[in-house]
């Protein structure tokens, strides 16, 4: 037996295993089995099947699928085996999912991956110069990125997609509504998670990390690695995903037989698809692939990826979003309990350690006074304490020392990291009560939208009264599954589709009843499934035509009665959302007056 992985940096994770096997070429061979690290991440772990050989043989890196947010590396155990019985050292690599990390976190490890495999070839009998990889579905999707990634025969010399979800923006633009198919409404929800943004072109950062990762967009011709990619004819992802590729690659100059998209019959997907007949084929097709050299080039004609070309995008949505419009300055009149000459003092603060976690205070030193704490909307992804400026000034010269918090948004961290900030919030408040001549036994909030569902949560959570003494919601998304639902309805509005979008990326997951964990996000985010009788009295407002129903707050409203807990629904004209219903004449001032009833 050959001594094993003796190189430093190498790191063991198990302890190799030597299987005797017959291969099917002319000699009979012990198979080695070891698992390593490529990275110090814990999911940035790699399994090698090996055989010594006099002759450095081609590696395959294989990539497991699973939707982004599943699968290992150990479910491809029997088919690493296979193809090192059939000359290869294979590389079976979990990478991180999209929970752990936003793209392009999966395509940095499967680059990184790679760079392992070819660092430690020694190791293994295999050869640096020849690297090939085959993935699965979300698998298929990075190992097509990698044979595009920048030259992709750089990377790799050939990479076999089985389903591979080649355009993450497709499968969302394909799975708008309940008549999309169950596996096809998942793969949408993961790549919005993986992507940590709702795909609108007019958020810059969002739409290019969307871009990024359609492999089409860094079509190359010549310069990106051949590619054998198989659909089935019903599969949830859709031979589409491939043939645009292709068709990208040959526009690039690609040799046409560089590019095979094979359809097969059924409506198998990913590791299914890869039949005996599947499996022997690609043997014959990797080590044609893995044993060439890229064709010249004619330097006085370079490939058309020479020249920089603008990225397009993918595509976009038919009409933009709701935004919220800028919180509209409240009116000069209303019940003013100060002097005009009073001077509304203002300061930021932390409550927190992360940057997310500040506010800004709005008070007039003098008598204890009750605290206002703002929570501000833009579906749990963007918008800032800043909006609200003038609204707390408002409320600062009536009496109130106004604290308008920022949160962690769904981007950076899921649900429940906003309902605690909130709370976290309210603590610091009452902590410096007497920095801000604030009684601690008398803080309401106020919340719009998004902000609304927190300020509605912190309300309902344990005993709500033990925190704040009421409630005021704009517009709230008091049940964000609600939301999730009527976004994926026939004819739902942009503005929905982002809501849908949004909910999913802080509940981290597609709700499915079939895992608990996930279920169990979803269901605590639901205002009304906290209510009890101590919960804070509630003041909910919402349009006729807003794209937020009143039906979260009727609802909410419901429940919070049936434990004999005062809420008031108000229903005004119009179709506007959290803030823009604050515009209506008289609005504020009964808002202010619920308040003071409640303070």
């Amino acid at each position: 037996m050959r001594k094993l992985l003796t190189r430093p940096g190498l790191v063991l994770l198990a302890a190799a295993t030597a299987v005797t096997a017959v291969t099917s070429g002319s000699h009979a061979a012990t198979r080695h089995e070891a698992s390593y690290t490529y990275g110090i991440g814990t999911r940035q772990g790699i399994d090698a099947y090996w055989y010594g050989s006099r002759t450095p043989q081609p590696a395959l890196l294989i990539l497991h699928g699973g939707y982004f947010n599943s699968g290992s590396k150990t479910d491809w155990a029997s088919t690493a085996r296979y193809f090192a019985d059939h000359g290869f050292a294979v590389f079976s690599a979990d990478y991180r999912y999209n929970t752990d990390v936003a793209w392009p976190g999966p395509r940095d490890d499967a680059l990184a991956a790679v760079a392992w495999i070819k660092t430690h070839a020694d190791d293994f009998d295999a050869d640096p110069a020849h690297v090939a990889v085959l993935g699965s579905q979300a698998g298929g999707q990075l190992a097509t990125s990698l044979a595009t990634y920048g030259a992709g025969r750089d990377q790799v010399d050939a990479a076999v997609g089985l389903s591979p979800i080649n355009s993450p923006y497709r499968a969302w633009t394909q799975a708008p509504t309940t008549s999309a198919t169950a596996t096809r409404r998942k793969i949408r929800d993961e790549t919005v998670i993986l992507h940590r943004c709702y795909p609108d072109s007019a958020d810059t950062n969002c739409w290019a990390r969307w871009t990024d990762s359609v492999a089409e967009t860094h079509a190359s011709g010549a310069d990106d690695a051949p590619m054998y990619l198989v659909h089935s004819i019903g599969d949830p992802v859709p031979a589409a995903h491939s043939t645009d590729l292709r068709d990208a690659e040959t526009a690039k100059g690609a040799n046409p037989t560089d590019i095979t998209v094979d359809t097969v019959s059924g409506n198998s997907s990913g590791g299914p698809l890869l039949t005996t007949t599947l499996k022997n084929a690609l043997v014959i097709w990797l080590k044609a692939h893995t044993h060439t050299t890229p064709p010249p080039q004619d330097p006085e004609n370079p490939p058309a990826s020479d020249a920089p070309t603008p990225r397009t995008a993918p595509g976009t949505t038919k009409t933009a979003p709701y935004e919220d419009d800028p919180v509209p300055p409240p009116p000069a009149d209303g019940n003013t309990v100060r002097t005009a000459a009073a001077t509304v003092t203002t300061g930021t603060y932390a409550y927190g350690t992360d940057p997310k976690q500040q506010l800004d205070a709005y008070y007039i030193p003098g008598t204890k006074q009750p605290a206002l704490v703002i929570i501000h909307g833009g579906y749990w992804y963007e918008d800032d304490k800043s909006s609200w400026v003038a609204t707390s000034q408002w409320y600062a010269e009536r009496g109130y020392a106004v604290f308008s918090i920022n949160y962690r948004l769904n981007a950076q961290s899921g649900w429940t990291a906003q309902r605690t900030d909130a709370l976290n919030a309210i603590a610091w408040v009452k902590a410096h009560a007497a920095q801000f001549n604030t009684d601690p036994n008398r803080v309401l909030l106020l919340g719009s939208s998004a902000g609304g569902q927190i300020a509605t949560a912190v309300g309902t959570y344990g005993a709500g009264t033990k925190y704040v003494k009421g409630v005021v919601a704009l517009s709230p998304v008091a049940s964000p599954y609600r939301a999730y639902d009527d976004g994926q309805k026939s004819g739902a509005s942009a503005s929905k589709q982002k809501l849908r979008d949004n909910s999913t990326l802080l509940a981290r997951c597609y709700p499915t009843k079939t895992d608990t964990t996930c279920w169990n996000r979803w269901t605590d985010a639901v205002v009304k499934n906290h209510t009890s009788s101590g919960d804070a009295p509630m003041y909910l407002l919402h349009s006729q035509g807003d794209f937020v129903p009143s039906t979260h707050s009727s609802d909410l409203c419901t429940a919070l009665k049936a434990k004999n807990v005062s809420c008031t629904l108000t229903i005004v004209t119009g179709s506007g959302h959290a803030s823009a219903i604050l515009k209506i004449d008289g609005i504020h001032t009964k808002i202010l007056n619920w308040l003071q009833a409640h303070d």
